[in-house]
Order: structure tokens, then sequence, then C-alpha cells
């Protein structure tokens, strides 16, 4: 199946927004989950890598 020029053009008109939202909406979701989980100060989390 082929599509024409114009329905490329249509689909990266709307396809492109679309995964940009997604992308946005999941690194939100993320950031949610991070931040609900056990929070350190950056000393903390230096001497905890050491």
């Amino acid at each position: 199946m082929m599509l024409t020029s114009n329905e490329l053009i249509l689909a990266c008109v709307i396809g492109v927004p679309a995964l940009i939202a997604i992308g946005r909406l999941s690194t939100r979701v993320t950031w949610f989950h991070a931040k609900t989980e056990e929070k350190y100060t950056v000393p903390e989390f230096i001497r905890g890598r050491q």
C-alpha cells in the first residue's frame, strides 16, 4: 500500500505532535514516580556511591 504525498504529509502533521505529546506524558509520569520515591541530598548521594 503506497501513500500519496498528501496522505504522507497529513500523517506527519498528525503523527509528530502526537508522538511528542506521548513522550512528554511519559516523562511526567516517570518524574512523578521518581519524586514519590525516597529522595537524597547531593552529599548523601555521593556518600552512598563511594
